[in-house]
């Protein structure tokens, strides 16, 4: 009796060559749950991400991979795909070629392209061009097996482009992608000299630095404070640099930290309080901020300065994980935000509803997305 044939899936990805924690992760416990899996990767030239998406490097990456998945689905005729959205929009073109073998395609939308660019070209005036792209991704959005979104911002926004498209929600993972990190080993807001907040992660177009000035001013007007900031671009430690000089906050940044485990010693070593998650209102559901796990696994109160519908706002408001200040807020809000971070009581409660947070959010993993997606590949290919 012959053996069954191997599944054969596909994953369309500019870093798939190179997969980061989360991918690596995903693909691990995949091929436990799917004996026999063959996985195929669709990759561009170059498998290390640089910021900034103008660079030769990833325009080149960009027309590799759109070519490579053009050939690839009308050649190989994999049995499913998954895609994620870099190179942007690609999940639309991997979608539109899928349908000519009738091949199921799963997309992880990690940062909503092309509604990022429609706003853009709306900004600058192009706004049939906002139309059409939005006209596409109607078009094509239905066609998917499954999106897979991060947070209900973009669950919403995906369901308002098509209400007929299959969603499963699932927030992104920490390195640790399990319950029982260690948490810090001293008492977020129970020193004795300046309150320090950490900003560790990108610094971006989605990144306002205008809610943190004032909340910074409140602050240093009861008492010092200092930012620590690690692992931001050359041009974000300028704009963190100029912010802190006009306030009179002090300063310290750090290169990126490689491993997790590295993160919580910086933490310790500089007694972190409290850290900071930043989000543009006009960017909710189409980027959610990761970085509010790369606090609550170490039990550090979360200070989110952006709009509802985010992970870090289901911190705040369901687990009391944090402060949120909301995009506009005015002077007394603010004000409440700074007072409640030097209050000693709110601190330990916050720091308590970081670990709670910490113990849900670690429940989304690479075994738990894998489960969900083995059981419709299943499915899918029967």
């Amino acid at each position: 009796m012959s053996s069954p044939r191997p599944y054969r899936l596909s994953v369309v990805y500019e870093f798939a060559g190179q997969p980061d924690h989360l991918m690596h992760e995903l693909m691990e416990n995949l091929a436990t749950m799917l004996p026999g899996l063959r996985v195929t990767c669709v990759a561009g030239l170059f498998a290390t991400y640089r910021p900034g998406g103008f660079r030769p490097q990833r325009i080149a990456n960009l027309v590799w991979v759109y070519v490579r998945v053009a050939v690839h689905l009308f050649f190989r005729r994999p049995d499913a795909v998954l895609v994620r959205s870099a190179p942007p929009g690609i999940q639309l073109w991997t979608v539109a070629w899928a349908a000519i073998g009738r091949t199921p395609v799963f997309c992880w939308l990690m940062d909503y392209h092309p509604e990022l660019e429609a706003r853009q070209l709306e900004k600058r005036g192009h706004g049939g061009l906002a139309r059409f792209l939005r006209a596409v991704d109607a078009r094509l959005m239905p066609r998917f097996a499954l999106v897979i979104t991060l947070d209900p911002a973009m669950t919403a926004l995906v369901r308002s482009r098509s209400s007929a498209t299959r969603v499963l929600e699932h927030p992104t993972w920490g390195m640790n992608g399990t319950v029982g990190v260690a948490p810090v080993s001293y008492r977020p807001g129970f020193g004795d000299g300046p309150l320090r907040l950490a900003y560790s992660g990108n610094l971006g177009a989605a990144h306002d630095l205008e809610p943190l000035r004032h909340l910074l001013k409140a602050m240093a007007r009861e008492r010092p404070v200092h930012l620590f900031v690690s692992g931001v671009s050359p041009a974000g430690e300028v704009r963190f640099r100029k912010l802190c000089t006009g306030l009179g906050v002090p300063v310290e940044v750090s290169p990126r930290v490689p491993f997790f485990a590295d993160l919580r010693h910086l933490y310790e070593k500089h007694r972190i309080d409290a850290g900071v998650v930043l989000l543009s209102d006009e960017y909710a559901g189409i980027v959610s901020p990761s970085k509010f796990s790369g606090y609550i696994d170490f039990g550090l109160p979360i200070v989110y300065l952006g709009p509802p519908g985010t992970n870090s706002a289901t911190v705040c408001t369901r687990f009391k994980g944090g402060f949120w200040l909301p995009t506009g807020a005015g002077p007394d809000d603010t004000q409440k935000v700074a007072s409640g971070l030097f209050d000693r009581e709110q601190m330990e409660a916050a720091a308590a509803g970081a670990r709670a947070a910490s113990a849900y959010f670690a429940g989304f993993n690479g075994r738990s997305l894998a489960g969900a997606l083995a059981q419709r590949l299943g499915r899918s290919l029967v």
